[in-house]
């Protein structure tokens, strides 16, 4: 059972919800796992927690000020009174005071950082979900302190990870949008909005704010003036939902950026703090949202000229939209969470009849060896959730409903991809003459072979090793690839690289590529017989109307 887990964290009419809500979706990790969550708090308004409550957080008030040293003492004693050895701390205010107080006391600590504001980092983890999030920000850590970084490691709720798995119809021009500028919007910038919106004919939209929103009476006054286009929503029970409903989003440039992207809603932000304008300014560069910029240089006219422009352009948002989903796949607190654990649970998927079997028993006794939970299976819709699922010598295509059950589906194959995707890569290399053939590992993704790839390994033949040779140097390759994988999980999930490059494929290997020419000498077809499987596509001539099946096996005493 899960030891439990304190989370640091807190909300209020000018920081927002957003601390809170991204360390929620840690917690339910933590539940689902069989842990307790409590989150210790001075400031948190009455809706959020209830919505806490619902989930099944436990709420502990200090009274100390945010960051002080008192605030650390109580943190402290409320994580040893609850056997907690992982403390969560979600805020501008944790220095390096604060956190060397957290670790004097013995405990471990994850802290959400989004900008390295801290002189020292003395914490056991760093997280920065943005996507230009950088190891420079944070070279004043203790040797100990890792981290995590980039939109990998974005925290999502489950709704939103739930929610992406309808697919999204991209209308041939925008016409329901989605607003919501933060729950207490200090700056008032929903207002700015919705007099841009009056400024749009055939729209309709939703104008999402928080109960703690003190002009809330203002913007419901506005809302109504328009009549039925506009319609005002008070603490949503299901973001999701809304997001699911709209064509567009206007937005602040906040975690709720991550969110949309997610869903592939395209998106205008809007960055209403200063720590957002580097989420604004990534998201647009990817191409994945539009950044209106600072909410202080905004008006009205200015807003609805960049909606007239953008909401007719279906190519343009159906680019966004794919585009988000792919920076965003909402396994983002499935990784983090497995940075507070020290056992995985790994599903290996093969075929039943594959030339692997020996060396994935092998593979799977050393994740055991290692504490991990390692289920091995032939029939991919037996599939449960779990953090790493490796699909090794497996000819079946998995759907994306499956593939969404682990934060990571990894596949090994043997090219220098993005040059040789498709089938049998190994045998095809060998017969164009290739003796250094490329091993990777890379991301299960939607086109093939076409993920980001993680590490590589070249195994270096003399020309002369028969097929169970050169399975056997796959093999060991395959096992080191994944092995290392999985030892410096998640911290590894940094180093993917986008395939970069003109792609090509090699095609599915039939009966007849495994033909000799008898007119043709056996050095000539050497490689050919050294790649044919003696079982499955043995090489075979044919003479005089008649086939005859050629085998070749090393003489006894030679060298393997």
């Amino acid at each position: 059972m899960q030891p439990a887990l304190i989370l640091r964290a807190d909300a209020g009419p000018v920081i927002g919800a957003g601390h809170v809500m991204r360390c929620l979706a840690l917690a339910r990790q933590w539940l689902q796992a069989g842990g307790r969550v409590a989150l210790v708090q001075t400031e948190i308004g009455a809706p959020l927690v209830e919505r806490l409550l619902q989930e099944g957080v436990e709420l502990l008030p200090i009274l100390a000020v945010a960051g002080s040293q008192e605030d650390a003492r109580e943190t402290v004693a409320h994580a040893q009174a609850l056997g907690s050895s992982w403390i969560v701390a979600d805020g501008y205010g944790f220095d390096a005071a604060w956190q060397q107080q957290i670790k004097v006391a013995g405990l471990h600590l994850l802290l959400l950082d989004d900008y390295g504001h801290a002189r020292h980092y003395h914490a056991d983890v760093i997280l920065n979900q943005n996507a230009a999030a950088s190891a420079e920000l944070y070279a004043n850590r203790d040797a100990h302190t890792r981290l995590l970084l980039g939109s990998k490691f974005a925290l999502l709720r489950r709704e939103f990870v739930e929610g992406r798995a309808a697919p999204r119809e991209i209308a041939a021009k925008a016409t329901r949008i989605l607003v919501t500028l933060g729950g207490s919007d200090p700056g008032d910038v929903t207002a700015t909005v919705v007099a841009a919106l009056a400024l749009l004919p055939e729209i309709e939209a939703v104008i999402v704010v928080g109960g703690g929103n003190p002009r809330l009476d203002s913007i419901r006054a506005s809302v109504d003036a328009h009549g039925g286009a506009l319609r005002l929503v008070v603490n949503p029970p299901d973001m999701a939902e809304l997001m699911a409903w709209a064509d567009v989003a206007v937005s602040a440039a906040g975690s709720t950026a991550w969110e949309l992207a997610c869903m592939g809603l395209p998106a205008a932000l809007i960055v209403v703090a200063d720590n957002q304008a580097g989420i604004a300014t990534a998201l647009a560069r990817a191409g994945v949202s539009i950044n209106l910029g600072p909410h202080t240089a905004l008006d009205p006219e200015h807003i609805a000229a960049t909606l007239r422009d953008w909401l007719p352009d279906q190519a343009r948002r159906k680019t966004m939209s794919l585009d988000g989903r792919r920076m965003i796949d909402g396994q983002g607190a499935k990784r983090v969470f497995a940075a507070l654990k020290p056992m995985f649970k790994i599903t290996i998927v093969s075929d039943a009849d594959s030339w692997s079997g020996g060396f994935i028993g092998d593979l799977k006794t050393q994740f055991e060896n290692s504490g991990h939970a390692v289920r091995w299976l032939h029939d991919p819709t037996q599939i449960e959730d779990g953090d790493v699922a490796l699909f090794l010598s497996l000819g079946r295509i998995v759907s994306p409903a499956l593939l969404q059950r682990h934060a990571h589906n990894l596949v090994v194959h043997a090219s220098a991809l993005p040059h040789g995707r498709g089938w049998s890569p190994l045998t095809w290399q060998i017969l164009e003459g290739r003796n250094e053939i490329p091993v990777s590992l890379l991301e299960a993704a939607d086109g093939v072979d076409s993920g980001d790839v993680y590490a590589q390994r070249t195994l270096r033949f003399q020309g002369c090793e028969l097929l169970p040779e050169m399975h056997r140097a796959v093999a060991r390759a395959t096992m080191e690839l994944c092995g290392d994988f999985i030892a410096r999980y998640p911290f590894v999930v940094g180093e993917a690289r986008t395939q970069s490059g003109e792609a090509s494929y090699y095609p599915r290997r039939r009966r007849g590529d495994s033909r000799l020419d008898p007119d043709k000498t056996l050095r000539e077809q050497f490689n050919l017989l050294r790649v044919c499987d003696q079982e499955r596509y043995p090489a075979f001539m044919e003479i005089a109307g008649r086939s005859y099946e050629v085998r070749i096996t090393p003489a006894a005493g030679a060298a393997a």
